[in-house]
């Protein structure tokens, strides 16, 4: 009797070798492409949570804006600091949850620090009803490469702001890095109270 059963040949066991090496290989190829797609959203939804979070805060804080001044100081300010450094500072009615029980008049301050290669922005609070000095800067948002602020007042814009009233509208600029993408914010707010 004669064996009939046949092996397979070198050439089918490397042919099929080879091929499954090819889908293995796009599998993994699609699967990585998924993770950095996924990896990246992640990153950019991040990025967009912290602008958000941060238009919200100061819309709400130039929404309520104290327009009568209290003390010395003008109720809307921005500049330099000695260092450089861009601040916007302002009276506000909105005073953060944890000191509220304070009082409901409150001096925030809004300050860019420049890093190596970034800039931080931070936060800072001051109740002006009670005896007690500012809290202690917060980062707010890190990875910034552009933050600029523009004021409105009588039918102009501004690219600086000095005078004992307020402006009419605030336009708010930022670019926050991610790898080597820039991703752009913008946002206006107008300044209710504030006559033209």
């Amino acid at each position: 009797m004669r064996d009939t059963s046949r092996g397979f040949t070198l050439i089918e066991v490397l042919l099929s070798i080879l091929i499954g090496t090819l889908v293995l290989t796009s599998i993994y190829g699609i699967f990585s492409s998924v993770s950095n797609a996924r990896n990246r959203f992640e990153a950019e939804g991040d990025l967009y949570h912290q602008a958000r979070i941060f238009f919200d805060r100061v819309g709400g804080e130039l929404g309520s804006l104290r327009l009568s001044p209290l003390g010395g100081e003008a109720v809307f300010s921005s500049g330099n600091t000695s260092v450089g450094d861009f601040f916007l500072e302002f009276n506000t009615e909105l005073v953060s949850p944890l000191l509220q029980k304070y009082g409901g008049i409150s001096r925030v301050r809004y300050e860019v620090r420049q890093e190596e290669d970034a800039a931080i922005l931070f936060r800072s609070e001051q109740i002006l009803l009670a005896d007690m000095a500012a809290s202690e800067p917060l980062q707010f948002i890190e990875g910034l490469k552009t933050f600029q602020v523009r004021y409105f007042r009588q039918g102009r814009w501004q690219d600086s702001w000095s005078g004992t009233t307020p402006p009419q509208m605030v336009e708010i600029t930022l670019e926050l890095k991610i790898e080597d993408r820039l991703i752009p914010f913008r946002s206006s707010f107008v300044l209710s109270g504030v006559r033209g």
